[in-house]
């Protein structure tokens, strides 16, 4: 069998999060996109197609610099533009399969699932590699039931490419119940899918990552009615950039500062402003607003 590819879906919204929620720091040198390819690059042989869409730009700066020093593993990493990311799920997945002709199957990652581990994976893997195994689908398990990382054959492929809208794999298993494996993996931290900040920050505190050493942002109160258009304005926007509960990530012209509204305006308590023109600013910015936020 050709050695098994796999997809990394980035390409998300993050709606009920705000801030691109993959690119939240895991430990230094790490992302929240990063944790999960590194670990597609252990289970998977082939290639993997890292889907992007919302922050793009950011999210290949992080990529690149992850795999600088990894130079063997950057060859199989094939980056995938979504521009179409908004039409939901259905997209990206189509998208991460075009961007890997001929393969037989993928392996399909979800960037906010980080906390993956490879004893699990590799039980996955000899699922994925059995000789003569019947499944069109192979999926992970908790007490019986699929959840992803999932395995899709490219038997399916012609039918994933009929899925609309936020449709995923999930639609494709119901089609195929009695073609599925699912390998139980029990309960565990692997399961957990970041789509709050309280999730993260359990997740944090649980994998260490809390203990990486940074910069402190300046902190001061500040009257609310001083910041309150600026703050009106981001609650307008399309993704409104909440970072934890009550928390907003603004861009700033001048040095990165952390203003506590007196009185909250509109649900904002605070609001963390500064330079983010570029990927390399914003992702310092973000990752220096999300361990204060965490050190709190």
């Amino acid at each position: 069998m050709p050695p098994v590819d796999a997809i990394v879906l980035a390409a998300g919204m993050a709606s009920r999060f705000g801030v691109p929620k993959f690119l939240l720091p895991a430990g230094e040198g790490h992302v929240l996109l990063t944790r999960v390819l590194e670990q597609a690059l252990l289970v998977a042989e082939g290639r993997v197609a890292v889907v992007l869409g919302r922050a793009s730009k950011v999210a290949r700066y992080a990529l690149d610099r992850w795999l600088e020093t990894r130079a063997a593993a950057g060859s199989r990493v094939v980056l995938v533009l979504n521009r179409h990311y908004r039409q939901g799920q259905s997209t990206s997945l189509k998208a991460g399969i075009r961007a890997l002709p001929g393969s037989s199957g993928v392996l399909v990652f979800l960037a906010d699932m980080p906390v993956l581990v490879p004893e699990r994976l590799e039980l996955l893997q000899k699922a994925i590699l059995r000789p003569g195994s019947p499944a069109l689908a192979v999926a992970a398990g908790r007490q019986g039931q699929a959840h992803p990382p999932v395995y899709l054959s490219a038997k399916i492929f012609s039918e994933i490419d009929r899925l609309k809208g936020d449709q995923g794999a999930r639609a494709i298993l119901r089609a195929h119940q009695g073609q599925l494996e699912v390998v139980e993996w029990g309960e565990g931290p692997w399961f957990a899918d970041v789509d709050d900040w309280l999730t993260y920050r359990q997740l944090a505190y649980q994998q260490g990552w809390i203990t990486e050493p940074f910069t402190p942002i300046p902190r001061r109160p500040v009257a609310a009615a001083q910041v309150a258009p600026r703050v009106a304005a981001a609650l307008a926007a399309r993704a409104v950039p909440w970072l934890a509960p009550g928390l907003l990530v603004l861009p700033g012209k001048k040095e990165t500062r952390w203003l506590d509204l007196s009185p909250p305006y509109q649900g904002v308590q605070s609001i963390v402003q500064g330079p983010s023109s570029t990927p390399a600013a914003y992702l310092e910015l973000l990752r220096r607003a999300s361990l204060m936020a965490l050190s709190s």
